[in-house]
């Protein structure tokens, strides 16, 4: 159950990384190997200062 939920709260923030126009991909990659709190926190920071890596196609 533990990691349903796990990925599942990835998933949602890969969403808000789509929302945010971002490669959500790469944002479920941080958020499922560091942590979803951690991966939120790391694209709030993103989007607050405006850090782009690369372009969305």
């Amino acid at each position: 159950m533990f990691i349903f939920v796990w990925i599942l709260m990835s998933i949602g923030v890969a969403y808000a990384a789509k929302l945010s126009l971002r490669h959500p991909f790469w944002w479920f990659m941080v958020a499922a190997i560091l942590s979803p709190l951690v991966g939120s926190i790391l694209l709030w920071g993103a989007n607050r200062w405006g850090i782009r890596l690369a372009r969305p196609t």
